[in-house]
């Protein structure tokens, strides 16, 4: 009877339950699948930054090909001009209309963003003082709910490669938009300086009252042929086109950057979440085996 008690008691000290740690409670199933997500988002990021940096040096490109064409030269030739000068004409701007340049798509980065806030922050001085164009589909969603009073128009889905003659048609159609007690263009982008850096932009343009009543004054070409009154429409034409045509250049060879450095950005996160979760599923791993090891370990002891 003692021999039995002594077994009895050897056998229930045998089976003392084996201290359990909290992270070999986590399920290895859930922790490979998220492995297997992160790591396919992984491989997009990269296929995207790969199809991005092969964008963006064409639009860089194409940005160096017609970065100087036409910027300036009708405010160089008014700067230059001795009677203009000495009749110091100066235009009261009471309401400006602001275009906004931003992308149509996402995943890159914060240019969109900074371009929104510096609208936000220009309009919310004094709203009564302005009016909206919209170019793109981020600024349409971000700003149509704030300001839904001041917006006129908006154009999204621009065909890319972007070349003069889209970016003349949106000039055109904005001066559709220009009314009479309108007497200012802003417009807002992103100028490319280099891959990792670009900046907002203010352009202002006059209307075509006011560049008219400049273009008067011009005394050094000789405007008889064509018609004065038709070449000055001409030029308003040229001035605004070519300003928004430099514009979405920068803007687009800025998207295109911004996003290649997004997504090689999304794609060393992933790589770094990917070797963390790898470590984890391995403790997890070993911290099962070692369980499983000491119960059997156990069991045999009891026998």
């Amino acid at each position: 009877m003692q021999r039995l008690q002594g077994a009895t008691l050897s056998l229930w000290s045998s089976f003392t339950p084996v201290p359990q740690y909290a992270f070999a409670t986590l399920n290895l199933k859930q922790l490979k699948q998220r492995m297997k997500s992160v790591g396919s988002i992984r491989k997009i990021t990269k296929a995207m930054k790969m199809v991005a940096a092969s964008k963006m040096k064409q639009d860089v490109q194409r940005l160096e090909n017609g970065k100087y064409f036409g910027v300036r030269s009708l405010q160089d030739l008014f700067a230059q001009e001795t009677y203009l000068q000495k009749k110091q004409l100066t235009f009261k701007i009471n309401k400006t209309l602001i275009v906004p340049i931003t992308s149509d798509k996402g995943l890159c980065g914060g240019i969109n963003s900074s371009i929104i806030r510096e609208t936000r922050s220009i309009v919310r001085q004094n709203r009564n003082a302005y009016k909206l164009f919209l170019i793109g589909e981020k600024s349409l969603g971000a700003l149509q709910r704030g300001f839904p009073e001041l917006l006129t128009q908006a154009i999204t889905a621009i065909q890319t490669p972007i070349n003069f003659v889209n970016s003349s048609s949106i000039a055109h159609q904005i001066q559709f938009n220009v009314t009479d007690d309108i007497d200012q263009i802003s417009i807002i982008f992103n100028q490319f300086k280099n891959v990792v850096q670009q900046v907002i932009k203010r352009v202002d343009l006059l209307n075509r009252k006011n560049f008219i009543a400049q273009f008067r004054l011009v005394t050094k070409y000789d405007t008889a042929e064509p018609e004065k009154e038709f070449v000055q429409n001409y030029m308003y034409e040229y001035y605004v086109a070519t300003a928004f045509y430099h514009a979405m250049l920068n803007n687009f060879a800025s998207e295109t950057s911004s996003r290649m450095n997004a997504m090689e950005n999304a794609s060393k996160n992933a790589g770094e979440m990917l070797d963390k979760l790898t470590l984890e599923y391995n403790k997890v791993r070993q911290a099962k085996i070692t369980v499983e090891l000491c119960e059997i370990i156990s069991g045999a002891s009891a026998v």
